[in-house]
Order: C-alpha cells, then sequence, then structure tokens
C-alpha cells in the first residue's frame, strides 16, 4: 500500500510540474500573439536634426510601416543612417508602444579643415570626415596642418601612416578638448607637423604651444584663464610646454 500511494502521489506532482509548464508556455504564446497583432509600426518620427530634413532621414532608415515593433532592429536602422548621412554623429531609436517609432539624432558639428597636399577634409572635434572642403569651406574653420591623411573616406574616421598616428591621436584629443570647453571657434589654425607639440594660433593673435598627449582639458583652463587676463587687443606667445610652468611673451 505504501509503494502504491508514493507512486500515486509521484504521478500527481508531475502532472502537476507539466501543467504548470504547459500553462507557462501558453501564457508566453499569448503574450507574443498580442504583440504581433497590436504592436505595430504606424508612425516614425524624427527629432533633433537641422542639417539633414525628415524626408531624408527616412529614405534612408527605411523603416517598414506595419512591421512588428517588438522585432524592428532598432540597431540596424541606426547603421543605415550612419552609412547615409555622414554629418550624423548618433541615432537614438526608440520604441513608444503601441505603434510610434522615434529618432533621436545627433549631428556632428564641423569643426576644423585638415588641409594636406593632396586635399583637404572637413571634420568634427572626433576626427570624423564629414566632406571635403573647397576652397570657400577651408576658410570658415580652423585650419589644421601637418598631417597627411591616409585613404579618406567621407563618413569614415581620419586615418594616417602609423608614422604619423601620434599627430593624429593628438590633434583628435585636443579638439575635443577645445570643443568641450568652448574655444575651438576661436582657434584660427593648429599645427601638428611635430611629433612632440601643437602650435595653435588663436583669433589671430595669440600663438599657443603645448606638448602632445598632455592633460589637455587641465591645459585648456589654464588658456582660458591667461587668454581672459591678456584682454582683447594682447598679442604674443603663450608657451604651455611646462609642467605648471606659463610662460607670456607679449608682442611689442
Amino acid at each position: 500500500m505504501a509503494k502504491k500511494e508514493k507512486e500515486r502521489r509521484y504521478r500527481k506532482r508531475r502532472g502537476g510540474i507539466a501543467y504548470t509548464i504547459l500553462a507557462v508556455l501558453l501564457i508566453a504564446a499569448s503574450v507574443v500573439a498580442a504583440c504581433t497583432v497590436f504592436f505595430r509600426v504606424e508612425e516614425v518620427t524624427v527629432e533633433g536634426n537641422e542639417r539633414y530634413s525628415q524626408e531624408q532621414i527616412l529614405s534612408v532608415a527605411s523603416v517598414e510601416m506595419g512591421a512588428n515593433m517588438i522585432l524592428t532592429p532598432g540597431e540596424q536602422i541606426a547603421q543605415r543612417i550612419y552609412r547615409a548621412l555622414p554629418y550624423v554623429d548618433h541615432v537614438e531609436v526608440q520604441k513608444r508602444f503601441p505603434t510610434t517609432l522615434k529618432m533621436v539624432i545627433t549631428e556632428s558639428q564641423p569643426v576644423a579643415v585638415i588641409t594636406g597636399a593632396a586635399s583637404a577634409w572637413i571634420v568634427d572635434a572626433k576626427g570624423k570626415l564629414l566632406e571635403q572642403a573647397d576652397e570657400t569651406q577651408a576658410q570658415e574653420y580652423t585650419k589644421v596642418t601637418g598631417l597627411e591623411l591616409l585613404e579618406p573616406e567621407q563618413g569614415a574616421q581620419a586615418q594616417t601612416t602609423p608614422e604619423n598616428q601620434a599627430q593624429l591621436d593628438g590633434l583628435t584629443a585636443m579638439t575635443t578638448a577645445l570643443a568641450s570647453c568652448g574655444l575651438m571657434e576661436g582657434m584660427t589654425s593648429i599645427d601638428v607637423s611635430s611629433k612632440t607639440e601643437i602650435v595653435m594660433v588663436y583669433d589671430v593673435r595669440l600663438t599657443v604651444k603645448v606638448l602632445n598627449n598632455v592633460d589637455f582639458d587641465r591645459k585648456l583652463k589654464a588658456l582660458k584663464q591667461v587668454i581672459a587676463v591678456i584682454g582683447e587687443e594682447g598679442r604674443g606667445t603663450i608657451n604651455m610646454k611646462g609642467q605648471d610652468k606659463i610662460i607670456w611673451s607679449k608682442e611689442n
């Protein structure tokens, strides 16, 4: 009797487990079916775009209207936009259930023109090649000299030869720091021809010298203070190559 009772309890427990698994599967299937039926893309919105129109972005995004919201691949949509529109820096694809797909665009801001022997390219602060610059465009942004680009391609990161990689790394670190602290727009030119130092000209009147690959954020905070003290009429050279020493040589 004890053995039969034990077997009966075992069968009952096993049946209960099977029932629970079946119930979970049925619930999951119901949820998936509901998502498939109700959560479909009916509206696509674009936010943050200035350079490109909404029509341009929607055209290259190729979002399938009526597609399932959950299965719509946001990363693939973003990659299509990156490939087609070089001035787009970041795309955030947001799914606003039940039926809206929202694309938040962050555009790259042109800050400088890398001028080489073969061509001139407009770049953002992070070194992304936005487009080739004509003579007029080359005058609009900070002029970068001393660096030859290797196989430049619109929308790609700037590349150079291995022996000049330190200069390129220093340039992108410097322009990122300049943009962050608000000094980028005031820079007239940046010379990275030296492997050890960067020479910049601010507002056509101040030559600034700093070692490559140092703490640019700290150096530029100090530079802002020096520029403020010098005033709008001051001319000369600001040597920041010392560890904590700044030498100001006034031009007579």
